[in-house]
């Protein structure tokens, strides 16, 4: 089973993390920022960096765990994509990414996870009841529902209630469109993710931004092409041993 690092569901550090603490502290309050959150630049301190390694170059990015469109409006914002492949097994959220399709037409998209195999998986989410209507938190959904309960205790004041539903997860298939950049968000998945598309590393090379949980599980099979892991603290890229960021990079 893999082991997943809890940590602070905070982005970022000083006066904007101690913001987000205080908007995460209560779920209510939380599902009302975060969809403004979306249409602003603030995101995960760790995803600046990317501007320096790439600059303008047009890149192609896989985007996995795309949620409602979060990480795909920030590299579009931040970065120069050809494409983006969006990777999304909730149906809400996939619905928020037909929308935003829409308007970028390189976006493409897919309502599954993905894995080495096509099956369904149990993940695990909170949700509050407001005004008797049950509302999830599907940005807080896990693979390991004890994973989820010490997550809950990390970050809420008021304790969302856990529920729980199937996803689809379908075998990776390769695009025939060199990747330049992956991001892999998926909350306690991470290893199962990059051992499913590890042809595709192995062909691209390309650098690599995944949630910090089983880093050095993935970092063993990383090293064997050569990968290094990096965190980013005050704006630069530092080897990475065991500090708690909330992404760790990749990267030749």
């Amino acid at each position: 089973m893999n082991k997943q690092i809890n940590k602070r569901n905070t982005t970022n550090t000083g006066l904007l993390g101690l913001f987000e603490k205080l908007i995460r502290f209560i779920p209510h309050i939380y599902l009302v920022i975060r969809p403004i959150v979306k249409f602003t630049n603030y995101f995960e301190e760790d995803f600046y960096y990317l501007k320096k390694i790439f600059k303008n170059t047009r890149i192609n990015i896989i985007d996995i765990g795309a949620s409602d469109g979060i990480s795909a409006i920030f590299f579009i914002n931040n970065l120069n994509p050809k494409k983006i492949f969006c990777f999304e097994p909730s149906e809400v959220f996939f619905k928020k990414l037909k929308k935003l399709k829409l308007k970028y037409h390189f976006l493409k998209i897919y309502n599954s996870g993905l894995g080495k195999k096509n099956k369904n998986e149990i993940i695990y989410y909170p949700y509050i009841n407001f005004f008797g209507k049950k509302i999830p938190l599907l940005t807080y959904s896990f693979p390991i529902k004890k994973d989820l309960i010490n997550q809950i205790n990390l970050d809420f004041i008021i304790k969302p209630k856990i529920l729980k539903r199937k996803i689809k997860i379908k075998k990776f298939k390769i695009p025939k469109e060199k990747i330049h950049l992956i991001k892999i968000d998926t909350n306690g998945s991470e290893l199962d993710i990059v051992n499913s598309i590890i042809k595709l590393i192995k062909r691209d090379k390309p650098v690599l931004i995944i949630e910090n949980n089983n880093i050095n599980k993935i970092y063993k099979i990383l090293k064997k092409f050569s990968y290094n892991k990096y965190f980013v603290k005050n704006n630069n890229l530092k080897k990475h041993s065991n500090q708690n960021n909330a992404n760790i990079i990749f990267k030749k």
